[in-house]
């Protein structure tokens, strides 16, 4: 026993101090799948092992990866004993001294420019001194034949004067659009020496020489992709078309150039998203200005469209910052100025901003947003995924012989140790995208097509001509869990003409699931006020306020439609208060909401008018938010 631990002991220093072979190898990325926010970035390249242990680097790997997502796969008689990532210090290096010479060229361009400018100084001097020095001759007089002769003189020097001229602006054009290039390509080069790049370190170890494939995959933050869609709609009387597609983003510090891309759901001006009335609750207010501004405040938060920008901690825009709301798959990313537009669903919503190397923030929308981020303060530090082995002995010797690696008895495989981090999202589906894409890291959203549906639709007409006196077309699809849909903005195509945008919004959806395609001109809503049934009457300590409407729809379409026009009665919140006299022709009414729905169908060139009359009594001196 104790002459089998010696032999162990005399082995154990061949196992760690043993240096292994160490090599670039080259890798391209193979395929990205893009997750709603993050992406798996895929590589391959080929290794030639020596017998024994080998040190392979993965270089200009993106220093976003997360560290526990690397998984190595391999095709070879060799074994895998760690992996590691470590900034890539080199790279760094070069990227400096290719500043350090562009900087030497700016500043000789810079001197160049200097030059030219001061020439172009002497010669606008002496050229004004010719044309002042007009009286040739002075008193005494000058013979014909000498002022023909000075004038010429004069004439030939001024003709390669401004000669000299046109020369120096040339020379000084040409001059600024290299300093401009330069500064440009400066620029470029500083915000990349502000990201560095990792290197992936495999401890490889192999009984002979061979020759081998390595597949490296590994997940980044600073990616994602929003789903959006664009509507057509020839007709009523036709399906809908719907173009799934995808703004693609990555800020990873990888250029994704012409790869494999898969698409995983594993996370004008005005709004064209139909009117929704919210029950409607007789209140008291303090003055007619708090009144006035509750107004104010309801108005402000219907569906619509949130903008603003996104700046650093210095004020300056920020491009290519993710912007999403929290919980739904709504999203924009911001552009070179920092600035970005967003449609968001009804109800309060959060938006999530989000930028590589800044710190997340998570703010309550509203229509007007400026936002600012303030930078993280991390550090890139070597890190150690894990260590296994197949050979049992040589993880004894290394474990805990080797500083910061720890190694892991597992058994002989040549997989990830970890599995990638999930991604919560209400569905798992994968588009394979059979056409390779380029996606730089400029944060900008690039455009890539899913696929195109036809969708049979049942058409309807909404209006609620109390909030808009407009009728909203909407499609009404049925079975839609089975088109593989996300919730996303969408640009509708009515009868050839852009209309607008709307939102897909599925968590809404019940089994029928309901698009608004914008406002239908052709349909015409009217709400008028009868004045002559309409007043307020003031009785003891009471007052009554009467009201009489009239509602309005006319078809002016060629083809019949049908209509759902809403309007509601006031729900009173005191006993002091009373809602009576309620007259709304054959409109049906939800008893909780006090919601009226008039279902109706109109032929072409059809009319129909209904009538609301309603009375609200409250103690007299009291401010009601009555119409």
């Amino acid at each position: 026993m104790n002459k089998f631990i010696f032999l162990i002991a005399a082995y154990m220093p061949i196992a760690v101090i043993a240096q292994p072979k160490k090599q670039t190898v080259s890798t391209t990325i193979s395929k990205v799948t893009v997750f709603i926010k993050g992406a798996q970035i895929t590589r391959t390249g080929n290794v030639s092992l020596a017998a024994g242990n080998n040190q392979v680097t993965i270089t200009d790997v993106s220093p976003d990866l997360e560290e526990k997502s690397i998984q190595v796969n391999g095709e070879g008689d060799f074994s895998l004993l760690s992996v590691s990532r470590q900034p890539n210090i080199i790279r760094q290096q070069t990227k400096r001294t290719e500043i350090a010479n562009l900087e030497a060229q700016l500043e000789k361009l810079t001197l160049q420019l200097q030059k030219e400018q001061s020439n172009e100084e002497v010669y606008k001097e002496e050229k004004n001194m010719l044309v002042k020095n007009q009286a040739v001759g002075g008193n005494n007089g000058l013979k014909a034949n000498d002022l023909k002769e000075s004038l010429d003189l004069q004439r030939a020097r001024l003709t390669e004067i401004l000669a000299k001229l046109i020369e120096i602006k040339e020379r000084i054009i040409n001059t600024r659009k290299d300093i401009l290039l330069v500064n440009e390509q400066l620029t470029a080069l500083n915000n990349k020496a502000n990201t560095a790049t990792s290197d992936i370190i495999l401890d490889i170890n192999s009984k002979s020489p061979v020759n081998g494939k390595i597949t490296v995959s590994y997940v980044v933050k600073n990616a994602g992709w929003i789903p959006f869609y664009d509507i057509r709609v020839k007709d009523i009387n036709n399906p809908l078309t719907m173009l799934y597609k995808a703004s693609v983003y990555q800020q990873c510090g990888e250029d994704w150039k012409d790869v494999k891309l898969a698409l995983s759901t594993g996370t004008p001006d005005e709004s064209n998203t139909k009117p929704t009335l919210q029950p409607w609750f007789l209140k008291y207010y303090s003055s007619i200005e708090d009144r006035n501004n509750a107004k104010t405040l309801v108005s402000s938060l219907s569906p619509g469209e949130v903008s603003g920008t996104v700046v650093d901690d210095e004020g300056h825009p920020l491009p290519g910052v993710s912007i999403q709301v929290k919980g739904r798959n709504y999203g924009a990313v911001t552009d070179a100025n920092g600035s970005y537009k967003l449609q968001v669903p009804p109800g309060n919503n959060n938006l999530v901003f989000s930028y590589i190397g800044y710190e997340r923030r998570e703010l309550a929308a509203n229509n007007m947003m400026k936002v600012k981020l303030t930078p993280q303060s991390t550090t890139l530090q070597e890190v150690v995924v894990s260590g296994y082995a197949a050979d049992g002995e040589i993880v004894s010797a290394l474990s805990g012989k080797v500083a910061g690696l720890n190694v892991t008895k597992k058994r002989q495989t040549f997989n990830a140790p970890e599995e990638i981090p999930e991604i919560a999202t209400p569905t798992t589906i994968t588009f394979d995208i059979p056409i390779p894409y380029s996606i730089p890291p400029d944060g900008k959203t690039y455009s890539v097509g899913i696929k195109e549906l036809e969708i049979a639709a049942n058409y309807q007409y909404y209006a609620v001509p109390k909030i808009e006196k407009a009728a909203f077309l909407t499609a009404a699809i049925t079975d839609w869990e089975s088109l593989n849909l996300l919730d996303g903005e969408a640009s509708i195509f009515y009868e050839g003409t852009y209309i607008g945008k709307t939102l897909l919004d599925l968590q809404a959806g019940t089994d029928t699931l309901q698009i608004s395609l914008g406002k239908d001109k052709q349909v015409i809503v009217n709400r008028t006020l009868l004045k002559d049934e309409s007043k307020k009457n003031f009785m003891g300590s009471k007052t009554t306020f009467s009201k009489a409407w009239e509602i309005s729809i006319r078809n002016n379409k060629k083809v019949p439609i049908n209509i759902t026009v809403q309007d509601q009665l006031p729900i009173k919140t005191s006993s002091d208060m009373e809602v009576s006299k309620a007259e709304y022709d054959d409109a049906t009414i939800d008893n909780e909401s006090k919601i009226l729905n008039w279902v109706m169908k109109l032929a072409p060139a059809a009319e129909q008018k209904k009538r609301l009359k309603y009375a609200i009594t409250y103690p007299k001196g009291s401010i009601v938010n009555a119409e």
